[in-house]
C-alpha cells in the first residue's frame, strides 16, 4: 500500500510513480479474486442465539442448514456438502491457476491433484439408514422425507442425493430379507477391507494421510474453467480501497443470500398424490356438468362397453386423459418470465380422466404418468414409485400397511421334519432310483431263467 510506504509521493518521479501504482494496482487485483461463500470456516458464537431463535413456516422443521458449496445455477446452496476430511487437498482456486504447461506428464501428488480416495462402507451406510429409521419414527402427523433427507445428509456431511439412494437400496434390501432372499453380507464385508487396504497403500506410497472416513468430492474439481473460480482478467481498482474487508464483506453478503435461500424454502410434504385431485378452472368444470346431462339424456349406462355380446367376458376398460387448455384467456399473455413461470406451474390442472363412463378430476398421480407431467425432481424420484420408500411409509401411516416399512427379519427356516432337506430328497430319490434297477435287473433275470427252462424241456421231448 502507498499509505504504509515512508516514501512520499512528492519525492518520485512521474514513470516511478505510474511504475508503483501499477504494481499496487496488480497486487490488489491478485488478492480480490475469491471463489463464493463456504462454509468450510468455523461457526461463530452467534450461530447457536441464530438456532434458537430460528423459526420456519412448516412445523416440522426443526434445524437450521448451514450453508454449503452452490450448484452451477446458483439455486442450490446445499449442493455439496463443505469438505471436512482429514486429507489435505489443494484449494480450488489454486487448483484453477495452475501453469497449464509443464515437464511432468502426472501430479507429484494426491493433494496436487486435488483428488481424495475414499470408500463408503457397509456399517456407514446401515448408520444412514438407522439414522433415517429414528427420524420418521419421531416425527410427527405432517412428515417430509426432503427435509429429512437434508437433516441426514448435514449430519453425515453428504450430498441429499447419495442419502436418498442409500436410503432407497437399504429399503429393498429389507424387503429382499422378509422374501427369503439371500443377502451376501460377507462378500460385502471382504470388499470393504480390501478397498480399505488399497487405499492405505495407495496413500502411504506419497506419504500423505488418508481420509479414513467417505468425504465427497469438493466444489472445483471439475470446475477448471467456470468464471467464479478462474479469472485471467485484471481490474484496476483504488488505492484506498481496503481489499481484505471488500473479500470478508463479499463473504458475508453471499453468506445472507445463502442463509435468506435456505430459510425461505418450502419442503415437499409427504402426501398420497393418488388421493389428491388437481384444480379445475370454470371451462374444465363446464365440460364435467355437460357430460353428466348427456349421460342422463341418452340413458348411457357406466358400464357401457364396445365388445360385443355372447356372454363373453368384458375386458377391463380403458383409462382417457385429457388436458383442457383454454385458448381465449391465454391469447392476449405475453411471453414473459413470469408468465412461463406460471403456465409451468399450471401444468397440474385442468386435467380431466375418463373411465368406466365417468369424466372426475385427474389425481397428482396420474397426471404423473402423462406426457406433460412436471419436471421430476431426483431427490423425490428416487424414493418414489412402488417399490419406492416413501410409497411405503404413506402405505404404512395412513392404510396401516404392516411389513412394508422399517427393518424386516428373514422367514423362519423350515423344519426337518415338516419338509425334508434337498440332501434327504436326493438321498430318497438315489434310493428308489437304486430299487427300480434292482427290480428292473431281477425281472431280466428271471426271464432269462424261464426262457433257458423252457428251451430245454423242448430238446428233451426231442430226444
Amino acid at each position: 500500500s502507498l499509505q504504509n510506504s515512508n516514501i512520499t509521493m512528492t519525492h518520485l518521479s512521474s514513470r516511478a510513480l505510474a511504475k508503483l501504482k501499477s504494481s499496487a494496482i496488480a497486487t490488489a487485483t491478485k488478492r480480490q479474486v475469491f471463489r463464493p461463500f463456504s462454509s468450510r470456516s468455523q461457526p461463530n458464537e452467534g450461530d447457536a442465539k441464530e438456532q434458537s431463535d430460528f423459526v420456519h413456516p412448516q412445523d416440522f422443521v426443526k434445524i437450521r442448514f448451514e450453508p454449503g458449496e452452490w450448484d452451477p445455477d446458483r439455486t442450490d446452496p446445499l449442493h455439496k456438502p463443505p469438505f471436512k476430511s482429514r486429507a489435505k487437498i489443494m484449494s480450488a482456486e489454486d487448483f484453477a491457476e495452475r501453469p497449464r504447461v509443464g515437464f511432468d506428464e502426472e501430479f507429484d501428488s494426491f493433494r496436487d491433484a486435488m483428488v481424495t480416495l475414499s470408500w463408503m462402507t457397509a456399517a456407514d451406510k446401515d448408520q444412514i439408514y438407522e439414522a433415517y429409521l429414528q427420524l420418521m419414527s419421531k416425527s410427527t402427523s405432517t412428515t417430509s422425507h426432503e427435509y429429512v433427507m437434508r437433516v441426514i445428509a448435514q449430519k453425515f456431511n453428504l450430498e441429499i442425493n447419495r442419502v436418498a439412494s442409500i436410503i432407497q437400496m437399504a429399503h429393498r434390501e429389507d424387503q429382499y430379507r422378509k422374501e427369503g432372499k439371500k443377502i451376501y453380507h460377507d462378500v460385502q464385508e471382504y470388499v470393504d477391507r480390501k478397498v480399505k487396504e488399497q487405499i492405505r497403500n495407495a496413500y502411504s506410497e506419497f506419504d500423505e494421510t488418508d481420509p479414513v472416513d467417505f468425504v465427497e468430492d469438493p466444489a472445483g474439481v471439475n470446475s477448471g474453467g467456470s468464471i467464479d473460480v478462474r479469472c485471467g482478467d485484471f481490474v484496476p481498482i483504488n488505492d484506498l480501497v481496503d481489499v481484505d474487508r471488500a473479500a470478508a464483506e463479499a463473504v458475508v453478503r453471499e453468506k445472507e443470500e445463502a442463509r435468506l435461500k435456505i430459510d425461505s424454502h418450502i419442503y415437499r410434504e409427504d402426501i398420497d398424490e393418488t388421493r389428491k385431485e388437481v384444480k379445475l378452472s370454470k371451462e374444465a368444470k363446464k365440460l364435467m356438468q355437460a357430460h353428466k346431462a348427456f349421460q342422463e339424456e341418452s340413458e348411457r349406462s357406466p358400464e357401457f362397453s364396445p365388445e360385443p355380446g355372447n356372454n363373453e367376458e368384458r375386458r377391463a376398460r380403458w383409462k382417457y386423459v385429457a388436458y383442457a387448455y383454454s385458448t381465449r384467456s391465454n391469447k392476449n399473455k405475453k411471453n414473459t418470465r413470469a408468465s412461463r413461470a406460471a403456465k409451468k406451474k399450471q401444468i397440474l390442472d385442468n386435467v380431466l380422466v375418463e373411465h368406466d363412463g365417468e369424466l372426475r378430476p385427474a389425481s397428482v398421480a396420474e397426471v404423473k404418468q402423462t406426457s406433460w407431467k412436471p419436471v421430476r425432481d431426483p431427490k423425490d424420484f428416487m424414493v418414489s414409485g412402488p417399490t419406492g420408500v416413501k410409497d411405503a411409509w404413506l402405505r404404512r401411516t395412513l392404510k396401516a400397511e404392516r411389513g412394508g416399512w422399517g427393518r424386516q427379519e428373514a422367514p423362519p427356516e423350515p423344519k426337518k421334519n415338516e419338509s425334508p432337506s434337498v440332501s434327504e430328497e436326493n438321498e430318497n430319490e438315489e434310493d428308489n432310483n437304486g430299487d427300480e434297477e434292482a427290480s428292473d435287473t431281477s425281472e431280466t433275470q428271471s426271464a432269462e431263467e424261464s426262457d433257458t427252462t423252457e428251451d430245454d424241456t423242448k430238446e428233451n421231448n426231442d430226444k
